[in-house]
This record gives C-alpha cells, sequence and structure tokens, in this order.
C-alpha cells in the first residue's frame, strides 16, 4: 500500500496535480505556522498543544491513521462550490513537497477514511504505482495524499506557497469581523514562524453555498474562526 514518494509524485504530476491543499481551522493553522509544519492530529496531541476538534477524530484514531498528515490534490472548497468542513484555512503548495522532502514512501487513500467500515485494504488504499496511475483521477475528494511514517509532520520548507482564507462575511456577537480577525491571527503566527506568504482572500462563484454554511450555525462558525480553541 505504501509507495515511494518518487512514484506518487511522477504519477499525480502526470494526472495534472500541480499543486496539494491542506484546509484547517485557524486556531489549528496558527498552530501550524509556528511550527513552520503540518502536523497529524496525534501529533499535535503529543505535543499538548490545542487543536480544533474535528468530526473524523474517532475514525481516524480507530483506523490507525492519528499520527498521518493528509492532503488534497484539489482546493475542494473551489470545486464544490461549498465550505470545506475542515476548515476556512487553505494552505497551498506546491506538488514538489512530496519530491523534494524527504517523504519516503506514501500512501494514497482509495476513500475516505470515514467509509472504511467492513472494507478491506485493497479497497481503501492503492496499492501500487500501477492501481494509482490507472485509477487515481484528479478532483475525486475520497483520493489523500497520506504521509505515514514520517515523524507525524511535514515541514513547509520553501513549498507553501500561500493561504487561501475564506471570508463569512459575519460578525461576532462584539462586532468584529471574523475574517479580520482571522487574518490578523495567521499574520501574527507568521511573525513568529517566521513565514511571509500571502493571505489571500477566497474569491466564490455566485453558485457557492459557503455563506450561507458558516451564517447558519453560529458556533461552528466560532470553532472555525476563532483563533482560541473552542
Amino acid at each position: 500500500m505504501d509507495i515511494p514518494s518518487t512514484h506518487v509524485f511522477e504519477t499525480l504530476t502526470e494526472k495534472g496535480v500541480i499543486q496539494l491543499h491542506h484546509a484547517n481551522s485557524v486556531a489549528t493553522a496558527c498552530q501550524f505556522i509556528r511550527s513552520r509544519s503540518l502536523m497529524s492530529r496525534g501529533t499535535v496531541e503529543r505535543l499538548d498543544v490545542a487543536q480544533t476538534s474535528q468530526s473524523s477524530d474517532d475514525v481516524d484514531r480507530r483506523y490507525s491513521v492519528w499520527f498521518d498528515v493528509f492532503l488534497d490534490s484539489v482546493d475542494i472548497h473551489r470545486r464544490a462550490r461549498r465550505a470545506n468542513v475542515y476548515g476556512p484555512v487553505l494552505f497551498v503548495f506546491d506538488i514538489n513537497i512530496i519530491n523534494k522532502n524527504s517523504t519516503g514512501r506514501i500512501w494514497v487513500t482509495k476513500i475516505n477514511p470515514t467509509k472504511w467500515a467492513g472494507r478491506p485494504d485493497h479497497s481503501r488504499w492503492f496499492q501500487d504505482r500501477d492501481d494509482l496511475a490507472e485509477n487515481f483521477v484528479l478532483g475525486r475528494f475520497d483520493q489523500m495524499i497520506v504521509l505515514r511514517h514520517s515523524g507525524g509532520s511535514l515541514p513547509f520548507g520553501r513549498h507553501l506557497k500561500k493561504i487561501i482564507f475564506d471570508d463569512p462575511h459575519c460578525l461576532t456577537e462584539d462586532d468584529v469581523d471574523f475574517y479580520s480577525m482571522g487574518v490578523g491571527a495567521l499574520r501574527h503566527a507568521m511573525q513568529d514562524g517566521g513565514i511571509d506568504v500571502p493571505i489571500e482572500r477566497r474569491k466564490c462563484s455566485d453558485r457557492c453555498s459557503c455563506e450561507t454554511y458558516w451564517d447558519s450555525d453560529y458556533e461552528r462558525l466560532l470553532k472555525m474562526y476563532d483563533p482560541k480553541i473552542r
């Protein structure tokens, strides 16, 4: 199930993948920025650093992917025209992060771990380079690039190109703009981590439902945008 990173890089490049993505909350994203790396859920927990809870946490523990780092081949928000449930902060990396970063061997899911119940390993994971070349589809959300046995972290290096941040067009109960609050927290974290990359306000299509998603649940909005862990 594990495939050499050079093979994954070559196959994904042939499929048209030029960037990799990771979405998360403002609070957890700030932890990543200060650490200058993406970190697995288990790694953050082990370091006793706060992070925003996710609905998939129990599944990740059950299937032993709690210490793995996940990346998407596409910007799910843009492609699906809806908010990414994992959070409004999107890290955008060039694909060389898996070719030049000593990532070793990589696993690629065929379906999201939340759908793994009762399925054998060959239905959960791509088995080899040939399987990946034949069946990987750019933009299929269930097919995720997973770093296992990498110490639970993926250093940014020079591969973090920008951060795309969703504007929910909502205010806190104290009339503070959520977007401005989040940008301020991200920039402060960049100062702490010595990182300088653009923060790009997301431009949605007319048919995107993200604003409705955020406006419909204030507690969810607060959880994902507040720099303090909730």
